[in-house]
């Protein structure tokens, strides 16, 4: 079945007609990483985004994240919500500042949000990486617990899933001093992993990426059970190399090459219906790099064309995420993306995909 027959994008499927959901241009402001979405146990969503400097063009983490809250599926939402802990640490003037970028909510209502913690002493980007943390909430995000450490490697949560009652947490332990992407031996994808609602991690493998070269991730559970890791191959855009582990992440096979027509960059992988859908940046070398596009498979690694949510108006943009919204009666998917205005300032937009 091809994507076109059995879903359809709201509010509509040609470029640039995404929902404007944060409009940082009205203050000159911009919001890059930091997308983390989940919808509570009470069927509330929490959607979080970065606000942050016009330095670099836009391109900055100077900031802080935000998040609103829908308590009627995303028809509406509430004003927006100043995240403490990431505010809070960037008014310590220590040069470092947190974005949310993946949360999940497990069987008993525990909400575990993950941080990136970012060294901004030298430049406004996100680079070097401090060690990651995390948070958790048990009262439908309203107040959240002391940020804890995963592992003390410095690094990147890429993803986190929720399956069987287990946290699968996909982490990049590379600090990025020399390259956010890998270019020495220790630079490792790492699986993490609790099954006690976050209140402990164990490392359970090493993915067999060669990551010289990778960056980024998404890790997603197929239908028959097995996991499936994909990262970013920056010297061939068409491709992105995937593993599989057929006993939820102890092992894993030899790693293969997904085609994508449109090229992918910052991939995020979730399973919706019959299928999976694929979404990220177009690249970042011509033709048409920049924009934010989304992909369609029946298996999860064979993939369709493509299609153009967002053409690149601007700079920089296309960071995203997508969760499942459980509504009454029908599941949902809901996206997340940044989007250049001008340079490199992005607004944040949304997308709504739904089965027919």
């Amino acid at each position: 079945m091809k994507f076109e027959e059995g879903y359809y994008i709201t509010p509509s499927n040609l470029p640039n007609k995404g929902i404007l959901f944060v409009d940082h241009a009205a203050n000159n402001r911009s919001g890059h990483l930091g997308h983390a979405l989940v919808q509570c146990e009470n069927g509330d969503i929490l959607a979080f985004y970065p606000n942050c400097s016009d330095d670099g063009g836009g391109h900055s983490a100077v900031g802080w994240m935000e998040y609103k809250r829908s308590r009627d599926f995303g028809k509406t939402w509430e004003p927006p919500m100043i995240y403490t802990y990431s505010k809070q640490y960037f008014q310590l003037g220590i040069n470092t500042s947190v974005m949310a970028e993946k949360a999940v909510v497990t069987n008993d209502g525990t909400i575990v949000i993950f941080h990136l913690l970012c060294d901004i002493s030298e430049n406004p980007l996100w680079e070097p990486y401090r060690v990651p943390t995390y948070s958790r909430s048990f009262d439908q995000g309203l107040t959240w617990s002391k940020a804890e450490e995963i592992d003390k490697d410095c690094g990147r949560i890429y993803d986190a899933v929720y399956y069987e009652k287990e946290i699968f947490v996909l982490k990049f332990c590379n600090d990025a001093r020399i390259n956010w992407t890998g270019c020495l031996p220790e630079h490792q994808y790492k699986i993490y992993v609790s099954n006690d609602s976050g209140a402990s991690f164990h490392k359970r493998s090493v993915i067999p990426f060669s990551t010289y070269g990778r960056g980024y991730g998404t890790l997603c559970f197929l239908k028959n059970g097995d996991l499936i890791a994909y990262c970013y191959n920056s010297a061939d855009e068409y491709h992105a190399d995937y593993v599989i582990s057929h006993d939820s992440g102890r092992t894993w096979e030899k790693p293969e090459k997904a085609y994508f027509a449109k090229k992918l960059r910052n991939p995020q992988m979730i399973a919706f219906g019959d299928g999976y859908l694929m979404h990220g940046r177009s690249g970042n070398t011509e033709p048409d790099a920049g924009n934010f596009v989304l992909y369609y498979s029946e298996n999860g690694i064979e993939w369709d064309d493509g299609r153009i949510l967002a053409k690149c108006e601007a700079g920089y943009g296309a960071y995203s995420n997508s969760i499942i919204v459980d509504e009454p009666n029908r599941e949902r998917v809901y996206i997340h993306s940044s989007h250049a205005y001008a340079d490199n300032k992005t607004n944040i937009l949304a997308w709504w995909v739904d089965k027919i």
